[in-house]
């Protein structure tokens, strides 16, 4: 949605956008060509940015431009800055506490005009589309086909605009709130962990917001029923709850805050999910064709999966929870940042051919349920894949090729041993390394050994020219600048050699 941004808000967001994903400094001819923008714009801008975010964040020099966040912070504060000081979206959160007001009085609480409101909410909805909601005017609130697309349009907002440890919700008591999911939790004996709960409160909130006002969704399946516990057995804990948040604890308002569990069909555990098989013919082909995925691509690759049933009850979960609108489309799961779309590609820098893997294989799952993810719904499927599957990285790291480093040291023997074990120590599992040992050392010698990247400690001389493109020297022991740049090194190695599975595609079972 970042169209709804004004034009200096858009470019502002790419070029610190540029300049996070960059580690050198960046001029403003570099920053012009990467965003299409004039020099002298960019100078306003980065004023601008340096006013937003203090010169320690965005520092200049002769050098150029470059962003540096404390250790402390991650890109996500950039967003949620661009979202706090967007009056689109300062709008946007207005509506779902209050959906009475007119466009007359939330222009007044904005601070701009009745006309300046009405072209920002025609602006809005042609972003909206995509979301398959719309803003109604008079009274405004967000309208749609399926109520389900404006709860998971606002999730989707909550979930980039705040923090998880803060709590955005003004309307509702969040001590009682945490208390009555937790009860729930503890009745069906369902564990929650930090990032758990935050989901689970994020996935709550708004269904519970949006019930309250009486906005209802239809509820899709009865299979949940059992888990709503008899409340009048928790007095008077639940009767305080009901009072703290206005509400009663009746099966129906129960239903409607799980709406997003329970229409996505939502295992909570693998046992659950084998026992819905048993009874539902279509979420038995749907576990086949997800197991029969896991398993080809598990072969494929060489890799085996020790905790597969956990990891075919998490995929079943978010093929079905990828925020299927009421016409089986994708709207994308989230506003400005897409975090897992990020994450995938900074997974296929280390591993292309695991992620070429993985799209195959959905392809062929596709294929066979008859249906297409959108690009955004195959990035969070893709995601669970990853950070479900036990131990997947560093056995993708065991089957790269590792990259052989020659020592040469013209101190001691010793001394490059010790540069040998610090360089085991940071790099273990990407690297093997020899230490040159001969009495002398020359270009001849050097074009006869094996050897990616080559660790001196001392300068080559002029006429060594050919092989200082991969030469790291050392002055006495690995500083930092020395690892990044090993690190440099073994990366573009790593591109040079390419990474292939030695493992090939099986065709998937037709059921």
């Amino acid at each position: 949605m970042r169209e709804v941004l004004e034009a200096n808000e858009r470019r502002q967001l790419v070029v610190i956008e540029h300049l996070y994903s960059s580690e050198e400094w960046l001029t403003l001819k570099d920053l012009a060509q990467r965003t299409a923008s004039s020099e002298r714009i960019l100078k306003q801008d980065i004023v601008q940015l340096r006013e937003k975010f203090s010169k320690e964040v965005l520092q200049t020099s002769h050098r150029g431009i470059r962003l540096v966040l404390p250790p402390h912070k991650n890109i996500d504060e950039i967003y949620r800055f661009a979202l706090e000081n967007s009056l689109a979206f300062n709008f946007i959160e207005k509506l779902i506490y209050d959906e009475t007001k007119t466009v007359v009085e939330l222009a007044e609480e904005l601070f701009i005009s009745s006309s300046t409101l009405f072209r920002l909410i025609k602006k809005l909805n042609v972003s909206l589309v995509d979301h398959y909601v719309q803003i109604q005017t008079n009274p405004c609130k967000l309208i749609s086909e399926s109520e389900d697309s404006i709860r998971y349009f606002y999730i989707s907002y909550f979930s980039e605009r705040y923090s998880s440890l803060v709590w955005p919700y003004k309307t509702i008591n969040q001590n009682f709130f945490e208390q009555l999911l937790l009860l729930l939790a503890r009745v069906n004996h369902i564990p929650l962990d930090f990032s758990d709960f935050k989901r689970l409160k994020l996935w709550t909130a708004i269904p519970f917001l949006r019930a309250q006002q009486g906005n209802y969704t239809a509820i899709q399946s009865s299979n949940y029923t059992d888990m709503i516990p008899d409340f009048s057995k928790f007095q008077p804990v639940t009767g305080m709850i009901e009072k703290k948040l206005a509400i009663t604890l009746d099966k129906a308002f129960i239903e409607q805050v799980f709406s997003i569990f329970i229409n996505n069909h939502f295992s909570f555990s693998y046992e659950s999910l084998m026992e819905e098989a048993k009874k539902n013919s279509l979420v038995k082909k749907n576990v086949f064709y997800h197991a029969d995925l896991l398993h080809n691509l598990s072969s494929q690759i060489g890799i085996p999966i020790p905790n597969f049933n956990h990891l075919l009850k998490e995929m079943y979960n978010i093929s079905n929870f990828a925020f299927k609108s009421k016409k089986g489309q994708y709207p994308p799961p989230f506003i400005l940042f897409d975090q897992k779309k990020l994450f995938v590609h900074s997974i296929k820098e280390l591993f292309p051919d695991f992620i070429k893997a993985s799209y195959t294989t959905l392809k062929l799952y596709e294929k066979n349920i008859h249906e297409t993810f959108s690009e955004s719904a195959k990035y969070e499927i893709i995601y669970t894949l990853i950070i479900q599957w036990d131990h997947l990285i560093p056995e993708l790291y065991n089957q790269k090729e590792k990259i052989q480093l020659l020592i040469v040291s013209d101190f001691d023997l010793e001394h490059a041993k010790m540069i040998q074990d610090l360089l085991h120590h940071y790099f273990r599992q990407e690297i093997t390394t020899e230490i040159y040992t001969k009495p002398n050392f020359s270009m001849k010698q050097m074009k006869k050994l094996s050897y990616d990247v080559l660790v001196t400690t001392f300068t080559l001389p002029i006429e060594y020219e050919s092989i200082e493109e991969n030469c790291i020297c050392i002055q006495n022991i690995p500083t930092k600048r020395n690892i990044e740049s090993i690190r440099k090194a073994i990366e573009e190695q790593y591109k040079l050699k390419g990474f292939s599975f030695k493992h090939s595609v099986k065709n998937f079972i037709q059921f």
